[in-house]
């Protein structure tokens, strides 16, 4: 693998400096060094050597070092333990792809590190590092001798029940509704059912959640039909989506694909980045 020594930065203050570890070439991460570079500096080097290299020569102090394991035991501890020396107090975050999923190929979890899965990086980069920057409580903020019950705390804590409007729900499954519906609820919006294909919306929705049950070519033509129909913005919940898969889905329309199970904050991340996009149109 080639060095990818490279450095990013606009030299502004109150900005986060982060290192990032590994192949970032993969499609799998895909805009993954651009999430880090909305909230600071970013320096990227190939293996954990070069990394420290380069914290030396930029005279560097990470307060985030992200680790990209495009296969299981990618880095082992004892490679990682040289960087941890260099920079204790940063936050090691592994950024793991497809192949680390499943409970047979996540390899060795590293101590004191926060594991993201690709398909999780973009929602939890952003809310994460923001948290982080602006002082608030956050996974990522924790020291590196937190635990798992201290994350879990974290992860349980309060959130702003600020949603708004109508949120369709696709689905064949009545149970998958009652719970997705529960957490709308939850955040303020109101919820419908609908059974694909025969009750798709007769008005115009504001957002639908999509549940992908693995009928790809019929799940494919709804989505088009929601999209060339009815212009609305479509979140597909997917099981354990690959790369092709999600391509697929995006391709035909949909806004954003969320893996299952999910973290409610990852979904309505994306809600509030559909309600962002429907106020900026209002305000042209």
């Amino acid at each position: 693998m080639e060095d990818q020594t490279r450095d990013s930065s606009d030299g502004r203050p109150g900005q986060l400096a982060m290192l990032c570890l590994g192949d970032l070439s993969r499609p799998e991460f895909g805009g993954a060094r651009q999430a880090l570079e909305s909230w600071g500096r970013v320096v990227a080097a190939a293996d954990a050597s070069a990394g420290i290299a380069l914290l030396e020569r930029e005279s560097l102090v990470p307060d985030v070092v992200v680790v990209v394991q495009s296969y299981p035991d990618e880095f082992s501890e004892s490679q990682i333990a040289p960087i941890r020396s260099a920079a204790p107090l940063a936050r090691m975050v592994a950024l793991l792809g497809p192949w680390c999923e499943g409970e047979t190929r996540t390899g060795r979890p590293w101590p004191g590190a926060v594991r993201v899965f690709w398909h999780q990086w973009v929602s939890h980069c952003d809310r994460e590092l923001g948290r982080l920057l602006a002082g608030g409580a956050s996974v990522w903020s924790l020291p590196p001798t937190a635990g798992e019950e201290e994350r879990c705390l974290v992860l349980a804590g309060g959130f702003d029940a600020n949603g708004a409007g109508l949120v369709d729900i696709v689905t064949w499954q009545h149970d998958l509704y009652e719970l997705l519906a529960d957490g709308c609820r939850r955040r303020g919006h109101s919820a419908r059912w609908l059974r694909p294909p025969d009750d798709l919306p007769l008005d115009s929705p504001g957002l639908i959640l999509f549940d992908a049950a693995g009928r790809m070519d019929e799940e494919i033509a709804v989505l088009r039909r929601l999209r060339s129909d009815w212009h609305a913005a479509v979140i597909v919940l997917a099981d354990f989506p690959r790369c092709r898969e999600r391509d697929r889905f995006l391709a035909a329309g949909a806004r954003a694909v969320v893996a299952k199970p999910f973290l409610w904050d990852d979904l309505f991340w994306h809600f509030g980045q559909v309600e962002a996009e429907r106020l900026a149109r209002k305000a042209l």
